[in-house]
């Protein structure tokens, strides 16, 4: 199964609050199901006893499995594995138990699992051929399957919220396949056959879940290294930002005319060289190379549309370079072009939130972006704002007496400083780039804590108060 959100329910006046702190039980949310997840390494009594609440008998599992059917409080048999049992039912079927609704409290965990959108790059590792992409744009998954016809075989993965019904694999000459449409980047999968979950067997790359399991994974790859030449190499590895310049693990192949690869790389501006039989080069193909401020050079690739700083000041400066959180603050790396109105430099950045400074010759103080509102830190070290793709706007009312209105919360580490809002007639207004899932926040009204007066999702913190929630799909 895939790695969404555990959950703890604390449902008033019903059992679920015991299990979901029981040893060896494991919740959580896919869509509009609860599944529950039983670890098979229990005694048997106890899970006779856990499938009983569920009124299940152990003995019926596989044949309900087979068939489909509910118990009669809603659970139906998701999967029997060698080490665990999961069962699943609709959220809605919740309503009710606790009679009043009230009294029913949904309360998401505190850390939430990492995903797939955290990979910056990626590539793949097949024993032998097992996914390919087609012509047509699309991806096939084949799956040759030992002992005899299986009755039911399907893909599920977190291109179709693991469905375990929604894609079917078909028969071919040597084995099953079934073709996806998949976005670019990566995916993790499992296939299911005759109810049972099962890794691929010709793919090396496995990732753990949030259970202590392991998925399958796939790249749809976005770009191709290319180092022309060099035919004489005995190994040539590719190392950069993206995989913190690891010089052994990313190896080229050797094609006619040079060394390739596919891989997937994260939306973004990357920097990069190539490690030729041990020696270190810069792309002789590429034309954008950068002096890193420690007598480095590399070369520098991007992925995605890119944007515009402008600094429209200080036309009389000798250079002025910009620096920020999207490269680590390096002082030296991206001078800016002068132009008749101000300085600019387009750049390449993925979705999120992201603090930057100019620095100017002759300044000894960072200026900060005159033309953006939005800032981050003390006052004295304080960052302009940039969010890329921003897909949530905060609101903050207007309020006699309130002179400033923070909103801090997941997004940035809730650090106390940030983020500052824009201050208009109306209000405070900040347009920020959110992650998918949960996000909770606060506002800070003139040092004050306070949870958005305009939201009605909240949930309890560790402080005794509430914080604000938002969920993007």
């Amino acid at each position: 199964m895939n790695r969404i959100f555990g959950i703890v329910l604390l449902l008033i006046g019903t059992t679920l609050n015991s299990w979901a702190q029981d040893k060896g039980i494991a919740y959580k949310i896919v869509g509009k199901d609860l599944y529950c997840s039983i670890d098979r390494s229990l005694p048997q009594s106890e899970i006779d006893s856990l499938l009983g609440t569920c009124e299940i008998d152990f003995s019926n599992l596989e044949a309900m499995l087979r068939s489909g059917e509910s118990s009669a409080d809603h659970w139906q048999v998701e999967a029997i594995e060698p080490h665990r049992i999961v069962l699943k039912k609709p959220l809605k079927s919740l309503t009710g138990k606790a009679g009043n609704q009230k009294d029913l409290i949904v309360l998401l965990n505190e850390e939430i699992e990492s995903s797939v959108e955290d990979y910056r790059f990626g590539y793949n590792m097949f024993h032998k051929p097992a996914v390919i992409e087609l012509e047509n744009g699309l991806t096939r998954f084949f799956l040759k399957v030992e002992g005899g016809k299986p009755h039911s075989i399907y893909i599920s993965g977190t291109f179709n919220e693991w469905s375990t019904s929604a894609n079917p694999m078909e028969p071919c000459d040597s084995g099953y396949y079934v073709d996806l449409k998949l976005g670019v980047g990566p995916h993790y999968y499992k296939y299911i056959v005759n109810g049972y979950w099962l890794l691929d067997p010709r793919n090396q790359l496995k990732e753990s879940d949030w259970e202590g399991n392991e998925n399958s994974v796939y790249f749809k790859c976005n770009y191709t290294f290319r180092l022309k030449g060099y035919a004489d190499a005995n190994r040539v590895n590719l190392a950069g930002s993206f995989n913190d310049w690891n010089d052994d693990r990313f190896t080229l192949r050797k094609v006619t005319g040079g060394w390739q690869r596919q891989c997937y790389v994260k939306e973004g501006t990357h920097a990069y060289k190539y490690v030729v039989d041990g020696e270190w080069i810069t792309d002789p193909d590429n034309p954008i190379v950068r002096d890193d401020g420690a007598g480095n050079k590399n070369s520098f690739m991007s992925v995605g549309d890119s944007i515009i700083f402008y600094y429209p000041r200080d036309l009389e400066a000798e250079y002025v370079i910009l620096s920020g959180s999207f490269n680590g603050w390096n002082a030296e790396e991206l001078r800016m072009q002068k132009t008749d109105s101000g300085w600019v430099l387009p750049y390449v950045l993925a979705a999120g939130n992201y603090e930057y400074r100019f620095r100017v010759s002759g300044k000894m103080e960072w200026q900060m972006d005159p033309l953006n509102p939005i800032s981050s830190g003390p006052y004295e070290t304080r960052n302009s704002v940039l969010s890329v793709k921003a897909n949530h706007h905060f609101f903050f009312p207007r309020t006699r007496g309130v002179d400033e209105v923070i909103v801090t919360g997941d997004f940035n580490d809730w650090n106390e400083h940030g983020y500052y809002m824009e201050r208009r007639e109306d209000g405070w207004h900040a347009d920020l780039y959110l992650p998918k899932g949960k996000t909770r926040y606060k506002f800070i009204v003139d040092g004050k804590w306070i949870k958005d007066p305009s939201n009605p999702l909240f949930e309890p913190n560790e402080y005794n108060d509430y914080n604000s929630v938002i969920w993007v799909k």
